[in-house]
């Protein structure tokens, strides 16, 4: 069941496409946002799969917001969808997505399209998840054989150093 953040300023927006999200992709689900701070809280707080986040809104605007949430740790590997009516020009989505938004959508929002680019934010995040799972297994896989390793080694080195010790006490004694 993917869960979805909406961070827009506007109640109406965030009912709308709450109502949008569930109707058209059943058993997700929509956590909302008011504002830039309160989303990137909620963000780290629920952990969600993907983030709709609003270009247009006062004190942090969509940009601040998705610059901070790509700038966490802990948040950073959240796709996030910028979606606007106001900054619609080319500008505005080049800038969305050098701050590390994954997409671009204008308003009115077609129904179609919306789903389409969550459902791939969902198989890019989920084959990202997976990647980042296996880069941990590997890591520590090879974390467990070079401490397997040291310890032959040292294991070794007493061993050599009790032979030598020992071929020195046999030759004191003959």
């Amino acid at each position: 069941m993917p869960k979805i953040l909406t961070i827009d300023d506007k109640m109406d927006n965030l009912v709308t496409l709450s109502a949008l999200l569930k109707n058209l992709m059943p058993g997700c689900e929509v956590i909302t946002a008011q504002s830039g701070l309160e989303g990137i809280a909620k963000a780290k707080a629920e952990l969600p799969d993907v983030i709709l986040l609003d270009v247009k809104m006062p004190d942090m605007d969509g940009f601040e917001t998705c610059r901070r949430l790509m700038s966490d740790e802990s948040t950073k590997q959240i796709p996030v969808i910028m979606i606007t009516a106001v900054k619609t020009d080319q500008q505005s989505r080049i800038k969305g997505l050098e701050y590390g938004a994954n997409a671009f959508l204008s308003k009115p929002i077609d129904e179609v399209e919306l789903v389409s680019q969550v459902r791939v934010a969902l198989r890019i995040k989920k084959a990202e998840d997976a990647l980042r799972e296996e880069r941990d297994s590997l890591e520590k896989m090879v974390q467990e054989r070079t401490a397997a390793l040291r310890e032959e080694i040292t294991d070794r080195k007493q061993a050599e150093e009790a032979l030598r010790e020992s071929e020195a006490h046999y030759r004191r004694i003959t």
